[in-house]
C-alpha cells in the first residue's frame, strides 16, 4: 500500500474542520437515533437543526477546496 500524499494546507484545513463538524453532528444525533434517553420534542428538534447546520457547513468546507456538489 502506498503512503498517502500530504494534503495542501487549504485542503487539510477544510478536511479537518469538516471532520470536526461531522463528529459534532454524530454526537448530536446519536441519542435520538439510539434512544439513549427520553427527551422532549423541543430538544430533539434543536439537536436535529444543529446537526443539519453542521452538515451544511461540511459541504461548504469541501466545496471551498474543489468538491463538486449538485444543488438540490
Amino acid at each position: 500500500m502506498s503512503t498517502p500524499r500530504e494534503w495542501p494546507n487549504v485542503a487539510k484545513e477544510a478536511r479537518d474542520r469538516a471532520a470536526e463538524k461531522a463528529v459534532e453532528g454524530i454526537r448530536l444525533l446519536q441519542p435520538i437515533v439510539r434512544g439513549y434517553k427520553e427527551m422532549p420534542d423541543f430538544e430533539k428538534f434543536q439537536r436535529i437543526s444543529m446537526a443539519l447546520d453542521n452538515y451544511q457547513t461540511i459541504a461548504r468546507f469541501l466545496e471551498m477546496v474543489g468538491a463538486c456538489t449538485q444543488p438540490f
